[in-house]
């Protein structure tokens, strides 16, 4: 879970135009989730996510012993809503038992590692395939193993104290266990937050456990012990697209660019929502938390993520004052306007044949391709306001909406659309953190010519 982004003095911005052209997801049906879904299935359903993530926490299962599993910390009821609603569920395993852990915490390392998958004194291959053969005939077949290695002692909510070796063999005994109770098991890497190794002058973490695994002679035979990436993005549009990019390219380094990369977390805090203020560097609008919602769902989607999932569904637990608001229900249910937002984003993205993202000149596009209808996500990338042109010969009826859905102005202008753009807002960083103001405007038909106008000039984007 993300509770803290470093602050950087700089982030790397996107200076020129970019074009990416997307690959189909592994699973065009699993694309789009949120976290904790199981909280308010009905809420959920309504929002259209596809699959949920929920933590079996080993020190849960079996907190006093090897002997004991107790599955009651996962209720039934879970699983039936789930099922029900044909919500596919994703396990997060995690939280070493005391028993087990080298340092008695739940971010201790498990001892018994060092010893192969099976055998027992491998407490936690033994917990995995345990706890695989449980839940496979219910229907889970999807694995994260750990979550936020990256996060060192004394940098933040560390979540395993081991070194990189450690969890090289953490994944390896996951990997074989989950792999020898059902072979056509999905696992992921733990998310990893990337911004943590970048502040502390590490090559990133996944690069690093690459070349560990590398040398281990039996990684390729074993697909490197895992099927996907799972990566951590938040709060800063112009990250989304520069953190996908490098993984993707630590990944074709090692020949491994056909694993399966999901944004397994993604948001932007509301902390100026007056039902749930709290201080922080990062004093997101409600309407900002929207406007990223869409941005890093529509760039993820041009960059090929194979799945994406908000965190999280609801403030469960959260607590004014020390708590940050990352659901997109309050505590009391209310939806924010992230909630339609990512709504949105299910209901309209979903499907496209080919999504393009473009930048030019202060103005940023993904565009989305439908047999008979291209869709146009559009914002200013920096704080100077601009307008989109899009050419709309033959359209006599028209209409643009902001990320939360509510109409927004626009001009017809001798058979162009004019759409005004509204300057990033800047809020306590010398940097843009969330981009403008997102417009959304669908035209039938196959892609129009695009571009962006300020006070300096027009750029061509399309």
């Amino acid at each position: 879970m993300k509770r803290h982004l470093p602050i950087l003095t700089a982030l790397l911005s996107l200076l020129f135009a970019t074009m990416i052209n997307a690959q189909s997801p592994s699973d065009p049906s699993r694309v789009f989730g949120v976290i904790e879904a199981y909280y308010r299935p009905g809420e959920a359903g309504a929002l259209g996510a596809s699959w949920d993530r929920i933590i079996f926490n080993w020190n849960r299962f079996q907190p006093g012993s090897p002997e004991e599993f107790d599955a009651s910390s996962i209720p039934d009821s879970f699983l039936n809503d789930a099922a029900a609603a044909n919500r596919q569920i994703v396990g997060l395993i995690k939280s070493t038992p005391f028993w087990a852990s080298t340092t008695g915490t739940p971010a201790g390392v498990p001892s018994g590692l060092d010893l192969p998958f099976d055998d027992p004194a491998n407490f936690f291959g033994a917990y995995v395939r345990r706890v695989v053969e449980y839940y496979a005939p219910r229907g889970i077949h999807h694995w994260v193993i750990w979550n936020e290695p990256d996060i060192r002692p004394g940098e933040g909510s560390v979540e395993f104290e081991g070194e990189l070796e450690d969890y090289a063999r953490l994944l390896q005994t996951a990997y074989r266990a989950i792999k020898s109770v059902d072979p056509s098991a999905h696992v992921q890497l733990a998310g990893l937050t990337w911004w943590y190794d970048v502040n502390h002058y590490r090559e990133p973490y996944l690069a690093r456990l690459l070349q560990l695994l590398n040398r281990d002679g039996q990684a390729r035979a074993n697909n490197f012990y895992f099927d996907g990436i799972s990566l951590h993005i938040y709060f800063t549009t112009s990250s989304v697209r520069e953190i996908l990019d490098a993984n993707q390219r630590i990944l074709r380094a090692f020949g491994l660019g056909a694993k399966d990369i999901w944004l397994s977390e993604f948001n932007a805090s509301p902390r100026r929502d007056p039902a749930a203020a709290i201080g922080s560097p990062f004093q997101v609008s409600l309407e900002q938390q929207a406007d990223f919602v869409v941005q890093a769902a529509a760039i993820a989607l041009a960059e090929g993520v194979d799945r994406m999932a908000v965190y999280r569904l609801w403030d469960n637990d959260f607590v004014p004052g020390q708590t940050e608001p990352w659901g997109l229900l309050r505590a009391d249910g209310s939806p924010r306007p992230a909630f339609h937002a990512y709504q949105q984003v299910i209901q309209r993205m979903n499907g496209a044949g080919q999504v393009t993202h473009l930048q030019r000149g202060g103005g940023e596009m993904v565009m989305f391709q439908f047999p008979d209808r291209t869709l146009y996500a559009l914002w200013s990338s920096g704080t100077e306001p601009g307008e989109f042109i899009i050419n709309a010969a033959g359209v006599s009826e028209l209409g643009a909406v902001d990320a939360a859905r509510n109409p927004v102005e626009i001009q017809m202008v001798d058979g162009r659309v004019v759409i005004p753009a509204p300057g990033a807002e800047m809020i306590d960083m010398n940097f843009v953190v969330v981009a403008g103001p997102v417009r959304i405007i669908e035209l039938p038909g196959g892609s129009r010519s695009v571009s962006y106008r300020t006070a300096a000039g027009t750029s061509t984007l399309y």
